[in-house]
């Protein structure tokens, strides 16, 4: 059976016959994306809080921080409809401004500013990267309820009004991404990044992962409260770039109802496991340190000893922001996280993530990789098997897994949680 995925640089594949588990990815709604009035009245009327304009009377200095360009938020569609409320209420223009949540990703170009923001918003307001690396730019908010010290952008110390902006899909650090997760860790620095995602590896992949009540949550929940997030707008994405539902107002209440709809889209019911996972990357592709995220997805349904294949284009290479990412490699999570928790090796956010991915392609299962931008050597430095085509990959790993072997394809891996029976090991 001849398959393809969602971004066709990697060409058709040939299956044989019998032995395809399962395709499955986002589903695809057939109801059309909401348009802009919708988008609006769900904005007029929030979950769990006044309407914006009600809460923004009497502002005069406005925030408002979004998510960046590894997210699928249409900023240019939701944020007008934010400004056109803070023009209601009165607030002036001068006194609005945005702040990107990069969290510790690189921060996004002019060019890259105007596609995301449409380019009136850059002409009219600053739009400003977090600086999550800038000493001065930081202030400290005291601890977490995880009990690491809490440093955050002094912008949003120095506002009325508290907004956040993104989109929710399945996140392994956090449950969902959206909700508080636009100040913690978004708009922190970089040690509180870094103790944020190590706090998640002292739980389950499947205590977090598409788990809304989940203690990461909760305590960026707090951390938003005591900073003033007032107002968070957050929307469920779905095919062809439509947006699928909206949801605003209160961090907590709102985001709930945000997971709902989000699990209407990502969270796909999958027949059961398989020897063979092709995970595809994208849309969190742009670099090998983003298209992991897709081997979380895989892991649900990827027997033990099978192998996960990562089709990811990575056109940034490994990680340029994190030069000792390919240094390390996923081999040995465990090594790497005794001497984190020795105090030899400080690099938190980095390990955690060679920790938690190395737990899963070193351990369990073999991962994988086909990008057009990274070799078989650079490959192997990482822990992965490479191949040159997607076509080799699943020649190869089902011919490893053997004779009775199966391939499962999850279609934008990275965003979707599979929904295996409990019936099935």
């Amino acid at each position: 059976m001849r398959i393809s995925l969602t971004k066709d640089i990697f060409g058709k594949v040939e299956v044989p016959e019998g032995r395809l588990a399962g395709a499955y990815g986002p589903r695809r709604p057939e109801r059309p994306g909401l348009e802009d009035g919708d988008l609006r009245d769900r904005i007029h009327n929030p979950i769990g809080t006044p309407p914006l304009r009600e809460m923004a009377r009497g502002a005069r200095r406005v925030l408002i921080v979004t998510d960046d360009i590894t997210r699928q938020t249409p900023l240019y569609r939701v944020l007008p409809l934010i400004l056109e409320e803070l023009a209601e209420a009165g607030v002036p223009e001068s006194g609005v401004r945005f702040l990107i949540g990069l969290g510790t990703h690189r921060g996004m170009t002019e060019e890259e500013i105007a596609v995301k923001f449409g380019e009136a918003i850059p002409k009219r307001f600053p739009v400003v990267n977090h600086a999550w690396d800038d000493p001065s730019a930081l202030v400290s908010m005291g601890r977490s309820g995880l009990g690491f010290e809490v440093m955050i952008n002094r912008l949003a110390l120095e506002t009325d009004l508290l907004i956040g902006v993104g989109s929710i899909i399945p996140h392994a650090t956090a449950g969902f991404s959206g909700g508080g997760k636009s100040i913690m860790p978004g708009i922190c620095g970089e040690a509180t990044i870094e103790a944020t995602h190590w706090a998640a590896l002292g739980y389950e992949m499947s205590e977090i992962l598409g788990n809304f009540d989940n203690k990461v949550r909760e305590a960026a929940v707090q951390v938003c409260r005591k900073a003033g997030l007032r107002f968070i707008v957050n929307t469920v994405m779905c095919e062809g770039g439509r947006v699928y539902g909206l949801v605003a107002g209160d961090v907590e209440e709102a985001h709930r109802a945000g997971v709902r709809l989000s699990l209407e889209v990502y969270g796909v019911p999958v027949a059961g496991t398989a020897d063979v996972v092709i995970a595809e990357a994208y849309p969190t592709d742009i670099d090998l340190r983003q298209a992991i995220k897709a081997v979380c997805s895989a892991d649900i349904v990827c027997r033990d000893g099978g192998v996960v294949i990562l089709p990811a284009e990575c056109r940034e290479g490994v990680s340029p922001q994190f030069p000792d990412f390919s240094r390390y490699g996923f081999r040995e999570p465990e090594a790497l996280y005794r001497a984190v928790e020795a105090g030899e090796f400080r690099q938190k956010l980095l390990a955690y993530t060679l920790v938690a991915i190395g737990r899963i392609i070193s351990r369990r299962v073999k991962g994988m990789l086909v990008s057009p931008h990274i070799g078989e050597a650079e490959a192997a430095r990482m822990g992965f098997l490479w191949a040159p085509t997607l076509q080799a990959a699943v020649d190869r790993a089902l011919e490893m897994c053997g004779p009775r072997s199966r391939a499962m394809v999850l279609r934008e891996a990275g965003e979707i949680l599979p929904l295996v029976p409990a019936s099935v090991p």
